[in-house]
C-alpha cells in the first residue's frame, strides 16, 4: 500500500525527498514578476453600498413634520408670537438693587467747586496829610472825625482820597476842593475860589460857611450840600451819573431855618413845537 501512494504521487508531479514528499510549487523557482505581484500591498476594499433611499425619504419627512407642527404652534399665539407673554425688561444691569438703579441727585456747580482760598486783606495804608508843592494831600483816613487843615495861600487847593467815615475842616480860603472815592466823609470848608468837586463817592456831607462859587457832582450816591447866605448869591451846581443829590440852604425870610431841595434824578424828553424838549420829571403831584 505504501508502494502505491508513492507511485501516484510521483506519477501527480511530487517528489520524495528523505523520505517526505516535497512541494513541486515551493521547489520550482518563482519569476521576478511574480515575486513582484506578491510584494506590491493588498487592493483598497471596495466602495460602501449606496444610502438607501427610502430611508432618506423617510428622515426628511419627519424633520419637515417636525418644523412645520413648530411654525403652526408659533402663528396660534398672535400677531405678538412667542414675545406676547414676555414682560417688558428696562434697559440696565440685571440682578440689581432697584434702590440701586434710581437716579441720583444731580449735584449743583456750586456743590461740587472746590473753594477758593480768600485773599488776604489788603495792608492799611499810612494816613497822609501833607503839603506837596500848592496842593496838600490828604488821603487814607479811616474813622477819624478831628482832622483840621489851615490853609494859608489862597493859590492852595486840597486833594482828598479815600479816606472813610472821617470828618475834615478846612480853615481858610483855598482854590479849590476835590474830594475822590471817599465813603461816609464830611467836609466843612470856609471858602473856595473856584469849586469843590466830588466824585466816585457815596454818603458824603458839604458844608460851606463862606463863598462856594459852583459845586459839581459826578457819579455819586446820597450827597447833601450844606450852604451858606453868602454862598447863595452865585452858588452853581453841576450833577451828573449821581443820585439822591439834596441842597440844603437857609431861608430868605428866615436864616435860622433850612429848607432842603433834592435834585431831579429822572428827565423826560418831549416834541414840542417841531424840536425835542427835555424837561426834568416832577413827582411833587
Amino acid at each position: 500500500m505504501v508502494m502505491e501512494k508513492l507511485i501516484e504521487k510521483f506519477e501527480s508531479g511530487a517528489t520524495v525527498e528523505n523520505g517526505k514528499a516535497a512541494n513541486p510549487a515551493a521547489a520550482a523557482p518563482t519569476p521576478p514578476a511574480a515575486a513582484a505581484a506578491a510584494a506590491a500591498p493588498p487592493p483598497p476594499p471596495p466602495p460602501p453600498p449606496p444610502p438607501n433611499t427610502a430611508e432618506l425619504q423617510k428622515q426628511s419627512a419627519a424633520e419637515n413634520a417636525g418644523s412645520g407642527a413648530l411654525f403652526a404652534e408659533i402663528n396660534s399665539l398672535g400677531e405678538g408670537g412667542v414675545r406676547s407673554g414676555l414682560k417688558k425688561a428696562t434697559r440696565g444691569p440685571v440682578n440689581e438693587d432697584p434702590a440701586a438703579l434710581a437716579p441720583k441727585p444731580v449735584q449743583s456747580a456750586a456743590a461740587v467747586s472746590v473753594v477758593a482760598p480768600a485773599k488776604p486783606a489788603p495792608a492799611a495804608k499810612t494816613p497822609t496829610l501833607e503839603l506837596k508843592g500848592k496842593k496838600w494831600v490828604v488821603e487814607f483816613f479811616e474813622g477819624n472825625n478831628e482832622i483840621i487843615l489851615d490853609v494859608n495861600n489862597i493859590k492852595e487847593s486840597v486833594y482828598i482820597y479815600r479816606c472813610n467815615k472821617s470828618t475834615i475842616q478846612i480853615k481858610g480860603k483855598c482854590n479849590s476842593i476835590a474830594i475822590d472815592s471817599c465813603k461816609k466823609f464830611n467836609c466843612v470848608f470856609e471858602s473856595a475860589l473856584s469849586i469843590c468837586e466830588v466824585v466816585n463817592s457815596s454818603d458824603i456831607q458839604i458844608q460851606s460857611t463862606g463863598a462856594s462859587p459852583a459845586v459839581t457832582v459826578d457819579n455819586c450816591n446820597t450827597l447833601t450840600y450844606y450852604l451858606s447866605a453868602e454862598a447863595l448869591a452865585d452858588a452853581q451846581i453841576i450833577t451828573s451819573k449821581s443820585a439822591a443829590v439834596n441842597l440844603c440852604a437857609p431861608k430868605p425870610d428866615d436864616p435860622d431855618d433850612m429848607f432842603e431841595t433834592p435834585i431831579p434824578e429822572q428827565m423826560v424828553t418831549k416834541f414840542k413845537d417841531g424840536q425835542w424838549v427835555t424837561e426834568f420829571v416832577d413827582h411833587s403831584d
